[in-house]
């Protein structure tokens, strides 16, 4: 089902009648206009935001975004605001947990925050049983990787699935808003993020920042989307891997997709926005602080050199008037984050959330009962 067609008012006092030469020069006009606006580039870079330092960090990489407008219709939701403004990705937040019955009561403030920031926009629960049908009914090309992994691992790939379906905000519970994201939503076509380099550098021993998938969002059809799930498909084909989900499914794939040899994600006039850190991810695993600051001790590279200097400036994490959200990284699936206490679904929100109703013609929003 399209979304709602939008009318806006209609002015009732007649225009002055035009001569062809006015005519000719307001055409004018309007196609130098359009030009300008079709080469308008955006630059966006991955990584430490080493602008803030005054300097070209090696460990960034650089790619460009050409902002274009392109159609959100999509057949299957129907988004609760339709404005007047030029929305690029619609206005839905996804979040996920295993049921709708123990949600760890840690997070129930956290997943409010985006409806409190968001009160008109859609907000849609989806759970294990949903990723896996979400497979079953409308992405069958990949639904033996998606019975054979690990949960976590099955929620990664439900998350590149319905972005691709229908577009929106996809989130984990462990995020909180702190600002809305309409401006985001209006301007860009599907964003990502890097989380802290200091992860990566210090954590894995890699030279640059990884590009997290606890966040990102799209205009729905995006084939990067698609691309991130084959070559998930291929992966699992060739290796049967099924233990590491950073590998298999999650933020390591999306970053090999999005700099893939043979991919125009990450070249000069792509659609695809990278955010630097602080838009999403200002703070660092703290219950992990301490193998990072071991790593600090012993490394004397550029890059851990680089990654510790930015531990050393920002302790309490690098929030700025561009940080949207913060994650709180829980990472309940990868160390005993003692959640003692859950509640239902119904207990967090004030109004009942929207779950999908996914069939084989696509996937329709219904209230919670």
């Amino acid at each position: 089902m399209p979304p709602p067609e939008v009318r806006g008012s209609q002015s009732h006092t007649r225009a002055p009648a035009w001569t062809s030469t006015s005519r000719l020069r307001c055409v004018f006009t309007t196609l130098i206009s359009l030009s300008v606006v079709s080469v308008l580039v955006v630059s966006s870079r991955i990584g430490i935001p080493a602008r803030l330092k005054g300097l070209q960090s090696p460990h960034i990489l650089n790619t460009t975004v050409t902002e274009r407008s392109q159609s959100t219709d999509y057949d299957t939701a129907e988004v609760k605001d339709s404005s007047t403004d030029n929305v690029m990705i619609p206005r839905l937040i996804h979040q996920s947990w295993k049921s709708v019955y123990r949600i760890p009561t840690r997070f129930h403030p956290w997943m409010k925050s985006w409806v409190e920031f968001h009160p008109t926009w859609t907000y849609v629960f989806w759970t294990d049983a949903d990723n896996l049908r979400l497979f079953e009914l409308l992405y069958p090309q990949y639904l033996h990787v998606a019975k054979a992994v690990r949960k976590v691992s099955l929620a990664d790939m439900a998350r590149y699935a319905l972005l691709h379906q229908v577009g929106g905000l996809y989130v984990d519970a462990d995020f909180e808003c702190l600002q809305p994201f309409d401006d985001l939503h209006r301007e860009n076509n599907l964003f990502l993020s890097s989380e802290p380099l200091v992860h990566s550098v210090l954590l894995e021993k890699s030279d640059s920042a990884a590009l997290c998938n606890a966040l990102m969002a799209s205009a729905p059809r995006h084939p990067f989307w698609l691309s991130v799930l084959d070559n998930i498909k291929k992966k699992f084909d060739r290796e049967r891997l099924k233990s590491d989900a950073v590998e298999l499914t999650g933020p390591r794939m999306v970053k090999q997709t999005y700099l893939s040899p043979n991919s125009t994600f990450n070249l000069k006039g792509s659609d695809m926005v990278v955010f630097t850190s602080e838009y999403f991810y200002p703070e660092v695993a703290y219950w992990n602080i301490e193998p990072m600051k071991t790593a600090c001790r012993q490394r004397h590279d550029d890059a851990a050199k680089e990654a510790c200097a930015w531990l050393q400036r920002f302790p309490k994490g690098e929030f700025t008037n561009k940080t949207h959200a913060t994650h709180h990284w829980q990472c309940t699936w990868c160390r005993d984050a003692q959640l003692n206490e859950f509640g239902a679904l119904r207990d967090i929100f004030e109004s009942p959330p929207m779950r999908p109703n996914i069939t084989m013609t696509g996937i329709e929003f219904v209230v919670l009962k």
